[in-house]
């Protein structure tokens, strides 16, 4: 039986794309906090999520090793 789309291994090129985009995220992210004014919720949303962006860039680097 085939397997589905979601149950397919991803693909080195693949993870390497997003493991780029995301640190471009990433970047971006910082850039926006280091130079922009906003509100103090807005700051630590923003903070909140570029960690779970690290953590997902180690995981997709680990998976790379794999």
């Amino acid at each position: 039986m085939p397997k589905k789309l979601d149950e397919k291994g991803k693909s080195k090129k693949n993870l390497q794309q997003q493991i780029r985009h995301t640190k471009d995220r990433m970047q971006d992210t910082e850039f926006a906090l280091e130079n922009e004014s906003m509100s103090q919720g807005r700051r630590k949303e923003l903070e909140i999520k570029n960690e779970q962006r690290r953590k997902d860039v180690r995981g997709k680097t680990k998976e790379l090793k794999e």
